[in-house]
């Protein structure tokens, strides 16, 4: 994850475009990371999040996850780094606002939930695939009862098909929908004008819009994933949703023992 300083903002942008921004450990710990060290800096005022390449994120890193081999590694990184660094997001005194564009996939879109403004270029698409893999979305359903309605909430999450950038403005996913070349510079002026509003009174706005999701949402999302942890990801659907993922092949969820 690169950082740089602009003024008063702190932009970081998901680096990792020959794998579509796929986060993994050390992208979940650049972030956590991040978001401390501009915290302590009393020069910034607000963060702008950005990827490179043509996507946005593409989720978690499969290939990363799928070679955890007990419980305790999956812990480790879902509740031990994913979770804290959601978590940094919402408690932060300073706004995020994101520029999402292409495609924004599972993690991804669990990633925008804990931003405080999304921009998003008109063609970005917004999907969390995972029941396709015999995975479901923790950290989304988990937050949703703060974030997104619960129809746009059922219809990503049960049918895992894509939503269109003016879908998700509808619904509330984003807060705006912009041309695409016009993406870098509508998110930078918001971040702009974020960062020269009163501190204090920012930092308090943001500490009670947020107050719910820090103190029920985000509970529910660590039982979310510790009910994927403890009984999806080893569940004979998980491994063969897993695995046809890596094979490039259709899942066979009756072979696996679904019902």
């Amino acid at each position: 994850m690169k950082a740089t300083t602009e003024g008063a903002v702190r932009v970081l942008t998901l680096d990792r475009p020959d794998v579509l921004n796929a986060m993994n450990a050390a992208q979940w710990s650049a972030l956590l990371s991040e978001l401390r060290r501009a915290e302590d800096d009393d020069s910034i005022r607000s963060i702008l999040l950005q990827a490179e390449g043509r996507v946005f994120c593409a989720g978690n890193d499969i290939k990363e996850t799928s070679r955890f081999a007990t419980r305790s590694e999956a812990r480790g990184y879902f509740l031990d780094l994913m979770v804290p660094a959601l978590a940094a997001m919402a408690s932060s005194r300073l706004v995020i606002v994101a520029a999402a564009h292409g495609m924004v996939l599972g993690a991804g879109l669990e990633l925008l939930q804990f931003c405080d403004i999304v921009v998003a270029g008109e063609t970005c698409t917004f999907q969390l695939p995972e029941t396709r893999i015999g995975l479901w979305a923790t950290v989304f359903l988990g937050s949703a009862n703060h974030t997104t309605g619960r129809r746009i909430t059922q219809r990503l999450a049960l049918t895992a098909e894509p939503v269109t950038a003016q879908e998700a403005l509808t619904h509330q996913l984003i807060t705006s929908c912009v041309p695409d070349d016009a993406l870098d510079t509508e998110a930078r002026r918001v971040a702009d004008l974020v960062a020269s509003r009163g501190p204090e009174a920012t930092a308090f706005s943001k500490a009670y819009a947020n107050r719910t999701l820090l103190t029920e949402s985000l509970p529910m999302v660590r039982a979310a994933l510790s009910d994927l942890i403890d009984h999806t990801l080893w569940s004979a659907e998980g491994r063969e949703g897993v695995a046809a993922f890596q094979e490039k092949r259709d899942p066979d969820f009756r072979a696996a023992g679904a019902r």
